[in-house]
């Protein structure tokens, strides 16, 4: 084709194809308006790492925005200040200038053709400043790693004009009912997309999975802790190796983390390591088991039976008879309204070595006591 017929075709306003990673053809009005920067939304990514980049990249233009993508918060500055974006996506941690730095150096620009563009701080899962920090930055929201899909796209939909959104709009909701969704469980570190990816999106097998891994709570960390007490360390890697995977499969990956940090100290052949982390992942599980409860709307969670309150103990073992003979000295202090002295004969029993069934009406005692709760811990003492 000649260019004079290539030009001829344009003014015609006929179909031309452009190939190029996607192979698929294009309207030559929508190509030619990329470059009047005429009905199309801009979004505007800063992020170093390549492949965090490219996978932002592809999340948005999903949603048929048009993407510019950079390294650092220097060439993000040159951006605003080259061109109008509509929406700008920043990571907090950039080489020589970090998201904040770079935000406020945007605002101060005298060249800035973007300053009523929307700004989100991509965040790490974990970071020391509270979410009110990155609010008085001047942030307008804020975005955390693993980043969601349907969460980012969800942002996105409610900003974009709707004359610019994609045709589907059986797309447009599924999106927003999973990003719905993702939040809510995000907040108990599951990763809702992920755990339905693996089960090839099927919603309901993935919920009678979460509900069953709910139900067995109590059972499966009332069996570890009894390993734990009796140093049972095959059954205890063996039950949690059971767990690590299941909580992946549902898409608790942190939990699953924690499960395999506790496979690993089991391999050392002493469970006294995992003793000590114990209360670390019981409160990371009672967390995804909440969310996931909360979720399905089930009866809240019970966790008398998975604390460890007493880690360590003087290695001296108390006959049943000298347990009872103490438990009973403390119930008479209790009788005689001296609780302070009856604590004091109590943490002196928590030292001892205790059988498992002990230890844990022990624990439960040390509960009551912390809450106050007096006439639970006479009824549990009585039981000793």
């Amino acid at each position: 084709m000649t260019l004079l017929e290539l030009i001829e075709r344009i003014r015609k306003k006929d179909e031309v194809e452009f190939t190029g990673f996607d192979d698929k053809a294009v309207h030559i009005d929508k190509d030619l308006n990329l470059y009047t920067r005429e009905g199309q939304f801009y979004v505007l990514v800063a992020i170093p790492d390549m492949q965090e980049r490219i996978e932002f990249e592809r999340m948005v233009d999903q949603i048929g925005c048009f993407v510019t993508t950079v390294t650092s918060g220097i060439e993000c500055l040159d951006a605003v200040n080259r061109d109008k974006f509509d929406l700008i996506f920043i990571s907090r941690n950039m080489p020589r200038m970090d998201g904040v730095q770079t935000l406020r150096n945007m605002r101060n620009s005298l060249v800035n053709k973007s300053k009523d563009a929307k700004v989100y701080i991509i965040l790490e899962e974990k970071v020391d400043e509270p979410d009110i920090f990155f609010e008085n930055a001047g942030f307008n929201g804020i975005i955390r790693k693993p980043i969601d899909r349907t969460i980012l796209q969800d942002i996105i939909i409610d900003l974009v004009p709707e004359k610019m959104l994609p045709d589907d709009e059986e797309l447009l909701d599924e999106i927003r009912d999973n990003a719905e969704d993702a939040i809510e469980l995000k907040g108990s570190d599951i990763r809702y997309l992920e755990g339905l990816r693996n089960y090839k999106g099927d919603v309901a097998g993935y919920k009678t999975d979460a509900s069953a891994f709910c139900d067995s709570y109590e059972i499966e960390s009332a069996n570890l802790l009894d390993m734990l007490y009796t140093n049972k360390n095959q059954e205890y890697m063996d039950g949690v190796r059971k767990l690590r995977e299941t909580s992946r499969k549902l898409g608790a990956i942190y939990l699953a983390d924690c499960f395999d940090d506790h496979v690993n100290m089991a391999k050392e052949d002493s469970l006294e390591i995992a003793e000590s982390n114990w209360q670390n992942l019981v409160s990371e599980w009672e967390k995804v088991v909440a969310g996931f409860s909360k979720w399905m709307g089930k009866e809240g969670l019970q966790t008398d039976r998975t604390d460890i309150l007493v880690l360590k103990t003087n290695g001296i073992k108390l006959s049943n008879a000298e347990i009872t003979e103490r438990a009973e000295d403390i119930l008479a202090s209790l009788e005689e309204n001296r609780k302070d002295e009856a604590l004091k004969k109590f943490n002196r029993l928590c030292d001892y070595e205790l059988s498992a069934e002990k230890r844990r009406k022990v624990d439960q005692i040390r509960r009551a006591f912390d809450k106050e709760n007096i006439n639970t811990a006479v009824d549990i003492l009585r039981g000793l």
